[in-house]
């Protein structure tokens, strides 16, 4: 079991997005994925049920059932996708009440309490990826807590990099409040478009000093949000296309840095699971 928390400060670098296409990538072959709605704007609830069915939740059914530490069963929280092996935590407008600044000075219950009723949920799941908010506040610090480790998603320009500096700031406060780090399993860039000469040297220039950034990247295509309009991850929607072949490298290349953080599902697991569904 692992747990994977998508961060950044900065919105609009393709969080929710790389949350739903990286989970269905990782979901066809053949592993228990969770994805967990972890922002009250919901988007990432919305791009796998819809507007209307995500507006339609109950929240007591919805990770804001953890934040409220209300009753729960693992049943009504956790809902199965149509995309085999792909299952949601849901998110709801309700748990803005939560999402207050400096969560890191609450007392150490309140902020673990993502962590202690997420964490029981995510033992069923090879992998849980949880997409947070665009911000640094109580939200997406339980979602940290909850984690054991981080991707930090970025465009290829200076905007969308100047989250970095922040998440690791956060990084090293939790490992100053709660004595453990979060290693940050790889920097994403997204959006990138190979013919522009300024994505190249971004990248170039970002690989200088982060040890961290992923060689893959989430190329800029209308795949992705056509696939997102059709409530589908890529996979689901162009699977032999540019754009699943991405993700296809993006989940090899995060699948072996858990497995080198020692993070990794287990695969022995997952290889059976795979060959007697094939057999069947």
């Amino acid at each position: 079991m692992s747990v994977v928390a998508m961060i950044n400060e900065k919105g609009g670098v393709g969080k929710t997005s790389s949350c739903m296409h990286l989970g269905g990538a990782i979901a066809r072959r053949g592993l228990r994925v969770m994805l967990v709605d972890n922002d009250p704007q919901c988007s990432l609830t919305k791009g796998l049920l819809g507007n209307e069915a995500a507006r339609g939740l109950d929240p007591a059914t919805t990770l804001y059932a953890l934040y409220d530490e209300l009753p729960m069963d693992a049943d009504d929280l956790i809902r199965p996708t149509e995309f085999e092996g792909l299952s949601l935590l849901a998110g709801s407008a309700a748990a803005k009440r939560f999402n207050v600044p400096e969560p890191h000075l609450l007392p150490f219950d309140e902020q673990a309490r993502l962590r202690e009723g997420l964490r029981p949920l995510a033992a069923g799941f090879d992998i849980t990826i949880i997409d947070s908010c665009p911000n640094l506040q109580y939200c997406t610090w339980s979602g940290l807590l909850a984690a054991d480790a981080a991707i930090i998603p970025t465009q290829p320009e200076l905007y969308g990099a100047q989250g970095l500096a922040e998440v690791r700031d956060w990084l090293a406060l939790v490992e100053q409040g709660w004595g453990r780090p979060i290693p940050v399993a790889g920097v994403l860039v997204t959006m990138h478009n190979a013919r522009r000469a300024m994505h190249k040297t971004f990248v170039e220039l970002l690989g200088a000093d982060t040890p961290e950034l992923l060689e893959a990247v989430v190329p800029e295509s209308a795949d992705f949000p056509e696939a997102i309009a059709a409530l589908r991850p890529i996979h689901w929607h162009k699977p032999r296309g540019a754009a699943a072949r991405a993700m296809d490298a993006v989940a090899d290349e995060i699948l072996g840095r858990l497995a080198a953080l020692g993070l990794g599902p287990e695969v022995a697991q997952v290889e059976q699971r795979s060959t007697g569904k094939e057999a069947a």
